[in-house]
């Protein structure tokens, strides 16, 4: 599975969160990395659900770099990690 991350400038502006995340996410997927999303709450993580991109932001605390792993094994975001879903980005890749 692969993981795609933001690694625009604000994303990459919370620098432990966003190498923490980075790490955890590569314990569990294939990460690529891509151009800024356009939803600068960082950092900023794209899933892909039933063929469908789905990106999350404000990943900063290890709970919710947890839930995006959890997500990742299950194959489906939890209610917590819903709450950071950006609805605005939902299926597409820039």
């Amino acid at each position: 599975m692969t993981v795609y991350l933001c690694k625009g400038k604000a994303c990459r502006k919370k620098k432990e969160a966003y190498r923490n995340l980075r790490a955890q996410l590569e314990s569990v997927a294939e990460v690529q990395e891509v151009g800024c999303q356009k939803c600068c709450s960082g950092p900023v993580v794209g899933i892909e659900f039933k063929g469908q991109v789905e990106w999350f932001s404000k990943l900063r605390g290890s709970g919710r770099q947890r839930e995006v792993v959890r997500a990742l094994r299950e194959g489906q975001p939890s209610k917590l990690l819903n709450k950071r879903r950006e609805n605005k980005r939902s299926g597409k890749l820039r």
